[in-house]
């Protein structure tokens, strides 16, 4: 790039006016602070992201002399028209920004008349975000620099990984009950400011085909590493249009519903790093953030982030770390977890839609073991919306261990009752 085009970055986003970063930087560091110039830092991994362009930037300013300059995670609506109407790009960033801008700092502002031992603080900050349905940008604080990082995307996460997951989700799901109980018209006002962005009748069309392929990729592994088994049969079953349509249901289901994440892969996990354990983690990515049953989230880190030999050691002990946590939350919030969503209630629950993590990995786990070199490439042509079965032409697995990733996530729930 030229010198010049480092003064703007409208080239990038023309939401991304000087006036705009100008503001959004003074709004950041507590004091005038004028843009004067960006600069490149780097890309994130290849597949690390299907409905946005990404990319790490120092944005920086100047005040009364003195520098100042923030490092951001910059996503962006995808420039090609194709990509950005296949992928329905306006709805997914207009859910995430009315997450950060209407959820989250309401549930913090909440939280911050509390004397909470151990507060909800896994997230990463946001420095701006705007959208005109055509040209949308979300930048958030690079956490890269507060140590944290990404988990290997290929890899189920250990015990450790998992609980420090599980707590977050825990002291995140908790706030929701609190308020829900303590201000039910602030929280149902949360409630509304969000919107199902996967599971809907008027989606069928743009996810119909998609849904048989990534359901024949899950059979195709029980058939061939289970043959003639329990698990055939039930997956044979259950990989249909009808489990859509479950699913759909679930994410209207209210009676317990929290603001929850929506999209627990792997990926959208970071973790922070000690003596090479993870000490803790934030969540990224809110883009399919709904109102539901916690145990939707949960379910889908169990489905998409862990594999066969750790939920057969320590399944129930992690549904248990998650309850107490979530419980303790919710008891230092003000509220009575017993009342609100008890350990009955809970496992009900689990029994109830533990099938809905399953279901979303159907699609989850085959982009889960792609190699970055294997990733699809959204390189799109034409400026026409095409449906997503055209470029999200995933094969059946082709190792034995992608096959037992998946083929495993049936055997979890066939055993435990699920399906």
């Amino acid at each position: 790039m030229e010198k010049d085009e480092f003064t703007s970055l409208l080239h990038v986003s023309p939401a991304l006016t000087n006036d705009m970063l100008t503001k959004a930087l003074s709004e950041w560091f507590h004091t005038d602070v004028v843009f004067t110039h960006w600069e490149y830092v780097s890309d994130t991994g290849k597949g690390d992201s299907y409905l946005s362009e990404l990319i790490r930037i120092r944005i920086h300013g100047n005040s009364e002399g003195n520098p100042y300059h923030v490092q951001v995670i910059l996503k962006n609506i995808p420039k090609n028209a194709c990509r950005r109407l296949t992928y329905r790009s306006e709805e997914f960033f207009q859910n995430e920004i009315n997450f950060y801008q209407k959820i989250l700092p309401t549930l913090l502002k909440f939280q911050s008349k509390k004397n909470v031992t151990d507060p909800f603080t896994n997230y990463t900050k946001l420095f701006l975000a705007d959208t005109d349905g055509l040209n949308g940008v979300i930048c958030l604080e690079d956490a890269g620099l507060e140590n944290f990082g990404s988990a290997v995307r290929q890899e189920g996460i250990d015990l450790d990984h998992c609980k420090v997951t599980f707590k977050a989700l825990a002291k995140y799901h908790a706030l929701s009950f609190a308020l829900r109980d303590q201000e039910p018209e602030t929280f149902n006002r949360l409630s509304d400011a969000i919107f199902e962005t996967y599971y809907d009748p008027r989606l069928w069309t743009w996810y119909g085909k998609f849904w048989h392929r990534v359901c024949g990729i899950a059979i195709d592994a029980v058939e061939k590493e289970y043959p003639n088994s329990i698990y055939e049969e039930k997956i044979k079953e259950f990989a249909v249009p009808e489990t859509y349509e479950d699913m759909i249901r679930a994410v209207r289901d209210k009676t317990n519903g929290v603001i929850s994440h929506g999209d627990c892969w792997t990926n959208n996990f970071l973790y922070k790093y000690q003596d090479g354990g993870p000490i803790d983690a934030k969540l990224i990515d809110f883009q399919l953030t709904r109102c539901a049953s916690p145990v939707l989230d949960v379910s889908f880190v169990i489905s998409a982030c862990t594999e066969q030999e750790l939920r057969s050691k320590h399944y129930d002990e992690l549904l248990e770390y998650y309850y107490e946590l979530l419980s303790k939350q919710i008891r230092e919030l003000g509220s009575d977890p017993n009342k609100l969503y008890s350990w009955e209630t809970f496992m009900e629950e689990v029994k109830k839609y533990s099938y809905f993590g399953l279901a979303f990995s159907f699609e989850s786990t085959p982009f889960i073991i792609l190699a970055p070199e294997d990733a699809v490439n959204m390189e799109m042509e034409g400026d026409k919306k095409m449906n997503i079965d055209d470029f999200w032409q995933l094969p059946p697995f082709k190792t034995k261990a992608g096959r037992l990733r998946e083929a495993n996530n049936v055997v979890h729930c066939v055993d435990r009752g699920y399906i």
